[in-house]
């Protein structure tokens, strides 16, 4: 009796030193995974601060302008491209904004008090 219980805990002891090792392994593979993808991550970063001061670089307005004389005939916008004043609608005179529709104050705004007032 005592023998299978020895025997069984060997077995045990196997089982769960192989579990372990396999468990130390996994952690292994996972941690070099983690780190692999850190430093692609930090080389990404990198590289999007190359960009961002790249863009920020292109898009001077200076340097914009002195391309836009080189290649392009383009001029300043004036208004009149825009449009004139007399584009714009007028509203009709009985809308509110030059008849404004009065409504009597409530609450105590509306309650005179006889020439008393609180200071």
């Amino acid at each position: 009796m005592i023998r299978v219980i020895n025997l069984l805990l060997v077995l045990a002891v196997i089982g769960l030193s192989v579990g372990l090792y396999d468990i130390k392994y996994r952690a292994e593979t996972a941690d070099r995974h983690a780190r692999q993808l850190e430093g692609r991550i930090a080389k990404e970063e990198e590289a999007i601060r190359v960009l961002r001061a790249e863009w920020s670089y292109l898009n001077q307005p200076e340097r914009l302008q002195e391309l836009a004389k080189r290649y392009t005939e383009l001029t300043p916008l004036t208004a009149a491209q825009i449009g004139t004043f007399e584009d714009v609608p007028m509203p009709h005179m009985a809308d509110e904004f030059y008849v404004p529709q009065r409504q009597p104050l409530g609450g105590y705004a509306g309650v005179s008090t006889g020439g008393s007032s609180v200071q």
